[in-house]
């Protein structure tokens, strides 16, 4: 076989159709991406998030990193970072009197340069979250919405330093020295400033288009209990085929910034590739599922607790209007702080006897909504009397099961008409549904054995939500 034949021939034996799905977002499965997404940080109950991102490549990236509170995704920080080549950043979220913080013992440049550590492994100065973006709502306005949420890291460029003597001595200062600290990111934060090297036109440095190699994970520490929860952002890939690196603080990246609005989905091992007219509706169309399943674990004798998270990263983008756009149904509602999309629930012990909870089961129910919905961006739903993230009462809801161990599915198409995206075009003929809604997410489980042999026994993790994908006409 002709090198040159051989991708086209694996990407009919996966089952591709449509453009070619190097051009089109995608969820992979191996972990790396250009966009990875946090699905829940929080600081309640003494907890403290750490979040970490790799580069796994010899190229010099500049990414967004943004904070979202859980409600109805508004930003309450970001900053751009600069990942050198093999580059690791990492940081915590930890609670302030009020709201919440982000700190960092990493050195590696950030803009605003305040962020950054100057020495390794002592940490730099917090920043506070802010609550500028939602006090158009009528309620829920203070700092503390900003403790619970979940996080992006869009990448926006790569620098291209080969014949560009400019972008070489860029890199060189973002670069970490034998003392581990870049060369100069006060060069860096200057380049940012009127008549900077980032802020010239015509452009003076060789920016390129990402191209991915980044992987992310969080961890949820809870330090009474000695737990920690911990799990793998989801990473987008071939999210964006143009150079966008915008100044400190600007919403921009987002994840409506999918170029071109391609996706690909997965169903039964085989892949389609779906054109749309917006790129949100791309990223959507990516994650997207008609059910999500998970186990639980309620078991007595080892006091387990089971919470599940549930995450919809692109949700603010079609509820944000009046009436919401699909895959959504319920517009946000500033008066009561929500916006509940209707769910449908079945859960089974592990001996296959099934149960359908009625309203009175999930609880507490959200004024003028649907008994059995969600209302949030990331929400948590605790089983029984579990609380294993210590969830407010903001976005948490509780589900009363009658099984002490078992898995259950939660269904995403209540609404069969409008809880759907609709491509532009898609392969190979007509229009075809993408049935659902976007969602992330992972159960968290806690053992709590106490102090055995003068040793706290205690054990936590978390297994990611399995998605059931559906394409109709």
């Amino acid at each position: 076989m002709k090198k040159k034949l051989l991708p086209l021939a694996l990407a009919a034996a996966a089952g591709l159709t449509g453009i070619n799905s190097a051009q089109a977002v995608h969820v992979n499965p191996d972990g790396e991406g250009e966009v990875l997404i946090y699905p829940f940080y929080t600081v309640e109950g003494g907890q403290a998030t750490l979040i970490s991102v790799v580069n796994t490549t010899d190229k010099t990236k500049a990414v967004k990193v943004r904070f979202l509170e859980a409600m109805n995704s508004q930003e309450v920080l970001d900053f751009n970072l600069y990942l050198s080549p093999q580059d690791h950043w990492s940081a915590a979220i930890t609670a302030t009197a009020d709201g919440a913080q982000v700190q960092t013992s990493d050195t590696s440049c950030t803009v605003p340069q305040s962020l950054a550590a100057t020495t390794p492994g002592v940490a730099g100065p917090a920043v506070a979250f802010r609550n500028f973006e939602y006090q158009s709502d009528s309620k829920n306005k203070g700092t503390d919405r900003t403790r619970e949420g979940y996080v992006e890291i869009i990448e926006m460029a790569e620098f291209n330093d080969a014949g560009n003597a400019a972008t070489a001595a860029m890199s060189a200062n973002i670069k970490h020295g034998s003392n581990s600290v870049p060369a100069n990111c006060a060069a860096v934060a200057a380049a940012w400033n009127a008549g900077g090297a980032f802020r010239a036109v015509p452009a003076t440095l060789a920016l390129t288009e990402p191209a991915g190699g980044l992987y992310g994970y969080g961890v949820l520490i809870d330090g009474a209990a000695g737990t920690d929860v911990t799990y793998d952002a989801v990473a987008l890939d071939a999210f964006n085929d143009t150079v966008n690196h915008t100044d400190p603080g600007s919403l921009l990246p987002s994840l409506n910034n999918a170029s071109p609005a391609d996706a690909v989905v997965f169903t039964d091992g085989a892949a389609t590739t779906l054109s749309f007219v917006d790129g949100i509706d791309a990223v959507s169309a990516a994650i997207q599922k008609s059910s999500i399943a998970n186990d639980f674990v309620l078991a007595s004798g080892v006091n387990a607790e089971t919470s599940w998270v549930v995450t919809f990263p692109t949700k603010r983008e079609y509820v944000d209007s009046t009436p919401a756009t699909a895959p959504f149904t319920v517009p946000w509602s500033a008066t009561n702080t929500q916006a509940c999309e209707p769910i449908s629930i079945t859960y089974y012990n592990r001996e296959e006897q099934g149960v359908a909870p009625d309203a009175l089961d999930f609880s507490p129910t959200p004024p003028g909504a649907a008994p059995i919905s969600l209302c949030y961006e990331a929400n948590v739903i605790n089983f029984n009397s579990s609380d294993v993230l210590h969830a407010s009462d903001r976005v948490t809801r509780k589900l009363d099961v009658v099984h002490d161990t078992g898995w259950l599915t939660l269904g995403m198409t209540v609404d069969a008409t409008n809880n759907r995206l609709a491509p532009a075009s898609s392969a190979p003929v007509g229009t075809t549904h993408i049935n659902g809604l976007p969602v992330i997410g992972f159960a968290a489980q806690k053992y709590v054995n106490g102090s055995v042999g003068g040793v706290l026994a205690n054990y936590a993790g978390s297994v990611t939500h399995k998605g059931t994908v559906t394409l109709t006409p």
